[in-house]
């Protein structure tokens, strides 16, 4: 099962950014303007790395930070997707 959401980064130098959770390795792969930038090659269980920082953009140049969030269930078993431009909170997305 794969689990997908894109999203815009940019005011004047617009880009349009994939992030994809695929299989049951959770192999993770992030698309900017659909040229794959970030390919985790997936692991077994949990995301490892679970921090991904990528610059997107040439002239207007912006940070993206996706952090995947997975708790063990006695801590409560949430799993989400965080995402921060240039710092900044930017958006939560469910895992």
């Amino acid at each position: 099962m794969s689990r997908a959401f894109t999203f815009s980064v940019g005011a004047q130098e617009r880009h349009d950014v994939t992030v994809r959770v695929a299989g049951i390795r959770n192999r993770v792969t992030i698309h900017v303007d659909d040229v794959l930038a970030v390919d985790s090659g997936g692991n077994l269980g949990i995301v490892m790395p679970n921090v991904f920082d990528l610059e997107v953009g040439v002239h207007e140049t912006h940070m993206v930070s996706v952090r995947f969030i997975a708790q063990q269930i006695i801590d409560g078993g949430a799993t989400y997707i965080d995402v921060f431009v240039d710092g900044r909170f930017g958006f939560r997305h469910d895992w």
